[in-house]
């Protein structure tokens, strides 16, 4: 894989654990409002729409507003937390922390990984000068 194409999947992943990120902290935010449904999206299924190229959404009448932008264009769904609440809110405030924390790691760790492929491009771009 070529360093241009790893920071391409490198800046894919960051914006999917971003978006990641702000659904987990509305359903954190969400956690006391009734009948609020706990969302996430599908890690695998996000990168397998960002790598074949733009994710947009399908629009078969002229009055659908294009939501390319909402969510970063993911595919946002409801989470199966365990917990129903009487109230019907889903969030599991336990499940929602832990999962804030493990995807802010894995943005992290994706950050460091791009950081590192683009400065191994710059060097070698400097390099041939």
């Amino acid at each position: 894989m070529s360093d241009i194409s790893s920071l391409s999947n490198y800046n894919q992943i960051l914006a999917i654990r971003e978006a990641q990120l702000a659904l987990t902290a509305s359903n954190i935010a969400n956690q006391d409002t009734p009948n609020f449904k706990a969302k996430g999206i599908s890690f695998q299924e996000a990168f397998r729409q960002a790598s074949k190229g733009n994710v947009e959404l399908v629009t078969d009448n002229s009055r659908h507003i294009k939501g390319e932008h909402i969510n970063g264009g993911f595919n946002v769904q409801y989470v199966d937390t365990g917990t129903i609440k009487p109230d019907g809110n889903t969030v599991n405030e336990h499940f929602e922390k832990n999962q804030f924390a493990q995807q802010q790691v894995l943005y992290d760790a994706a950050l460091r990984f791009s950081k590192a492929s683009k400065n191994s491009i710059i060097k070698s771009l400097k390099v041939q000068q």
